[in-house]
């Protein structure tokens, strides 16, 4: 019996740290249209359209990898304005 009782001690400690739930957030609708956008004015070479609906978007978003993301994207967009400057 305590036998019993260690192994479901030890299992119970095993599977605490474990989770069988994965918290999935999703980017809202606003940061990804905001984002289609930009990068279609960014294709049509207008880049301070681009620039306005990356920053938007970026206000909007939820995860920390769309986050970054969109701030390279930004950065890159940047880029282009100076460069044309």
């Amino acid at each position: 019996m305590s036998l019993l009782r260690i192994l479901l001690l030890l299992m119970g400690l095993f599977l605490a740290g474990c989770s069988f739930h994965s918290p999935l957030v999703a980017e809202s609708d606003e940061t990804m249209d905001n984002w289609v956008l930009a990068r279609r004015y960014q294709a049509e070479y207008r880049y301070e359209l681009a620039r306005q609906h990356f920053a938007l978007a970026l206000a909007a978003a939820r995860t920390p990898t769309v986050v970054e993301r969109l701030k390279q994207e930004l950065a890159a967009v940047d880029l282009q304005i100076k460069t044309l400057r």
